[in-house]
C-alpha cells in the first residue's frame, strides 16, 4: 500500500555502510545501555511520533537496534530485516548473552553541533528483542574518534571518511 504522507525533508548522507563490509564476528555490549547519551531520528516514523530514540554510546563492539524500534517504522519504509545471521549471541556486561534475529542497515538523522545541519547515516545493525534503549553503538565503532565531556553535556566527534568529521552534541 502506497503512502499518501509527504516524503521527509531531505537530509544529506554522510556516511553509509551499505556498501561496506561490516560484520561483527564478537559483539558485545559492555554497558547496561540504559542510559541514553545521544538522541537520534527515524527518517520515517509513525506520524504519531516525532521519529526521536535514545542512543547509548558506551564499551561494546558493534551496532544495535532494539527489535521494538524496528517494529515503530512504519511497514513500506522498514529495512529488510537479514535473517542469515539471526541468533547470533552478544556477550552482555552481565555475562547473560542475548540473541540477535537479525541485522538490517538502518538510517538515522543526526545534528551537527557546529552547523545545526541534520545529516543521515545509514548502520550496519543488529536487531535484538529487548535491548533497554533503541540503539547502542559500541565505543570501538571505527567511526566514532572521540567523546568529550564538557560543562554542557557530551560532544561526539564522528569520521565519516569521506562524509566529513562532525561532531555531534550528545544528550
Amino acid at each position: 500500500m502506497a503512502s499518501t504522507e509527504a516524503p521527509p525533508p531531505y537530509f544529506r548522507t554522510v556516511y553509509d555502510e551499505t556498501l561496506h563490509s561490516i560484520s561483527y564476528l564478537e559483539p558485545s555490549i559492555m554497558s547496561m545501555a540504559n542510559n541514553p547519551t545521544l538522541l537520534g531520528q527515524l527518517e520515517h516514523h509513525s506520524p504519531t511520533t516525532d521519529g526521536s530514540f535514545s542512543v547509548c554510546i558506551a564499551g561494546g563492539h558493534g551496532v544495535f537496534i532494539s527489535q521494538t524500534l524496528l517494529a515503530s517504522i512504519p511497514a513500506e519504509h522498514c529495512p529488510d530485516l537479514n535473517t542469515t545471521i539471526a541468533n547470533q549471541t552478544i556477550a552482555t556486561i552481565t555475562n547473560k548473552p542475548m540473541k540477535s534475529i537479525g541485522t538490517i542497515f538502518i538510517p538515522v538523522i543526526l545534528t551537527d553541533a557546529q552547523m545545526g545541519e541534520k545529516i543521515r547515516i545509514v548502520l550496519y545493525a543488529i536487531v535484538v528483542p529487548n535491548l533497554f534503549m533503541g540503539m547502542f553503538i559500541g565505543g570501538s565503532s571505527k567511526f566514532l574518534k572521540s567523546s568529550l565531556w564538557g560543562p554542557e553535556g557530551i560532544i561526539y566527534t564522528f569520521d565519516f571518511g569521506q562524509g566529513g568529521v562532525r561532531q555531534v552534541k550528545g544528550i
